[in-house]
């Protein structure tokens, strides 16, 4: 069973915050995976105070939601992701260094997000994940739709 089947049951089991814990990770799986150069275009601001908050956090928050229930090599792979992030070293990650990503502290952190992309089947789930977010969102936050 793959992980897609897997987001679809904890779905179908009303399990809405660890769904939208996966979907929110997607994005900062993606952006841990791109190049040097299309990270800095990514981030507009300061690089490593961004990074670490917006693209590197949600590792956590998944692993923090979604815990034993991932599959191990899901698991595995996000716990190591998670833990390359937080071993970058100071040049890997200063402040206001819009070349940080340069740094070759950060190949390590592009290998294994793209590995993950391909456990978690991100390619099956791409185009569900925009729904998949806001309904999610939705029933986390108790937000109700009007339903024509």
């Amino acid at each position: 069973m793959g992980f897609a089947t897997t987001l679809w049951e904890w779905y179908g089991q009303g399990e809405f915050k660890r769904v939208l814990a996966v979907c929110e990770a997607f994005p900062a799986i993606e952006f841990l995976a791109m190049s040097a150069g299309e990270q800095r275009e990514a981030i507009p601001y300061c690089p490593a105070c961004e990074a670490w908050s917006m693209k590197m956090l949600p590792l956590n928050d998944t692993l923090s939601a979604c815990g034993n229930a991932m599959p191990s090599e899901v698991r595995s792979g996000l716990q190591n992701l998670w833990q390359l992030c937080n071993g970058l070293s100071e040049d890997a990650s200063r402040c206001g260094d819009r070349q940080i990503f340069d740094h070759q502290d950060w190949q390590s952190i592009r290998e294994s997000a793209t590995d993950l992309l391909l456990l978690m089947e991100r390619l099956e789930m791409s185009p569900y994940l925009d729904d998949l977010t806001v309904d999610c969102h939705n029933e986390v936050n108790g937000y109700v739709v009007a339903k024509p």
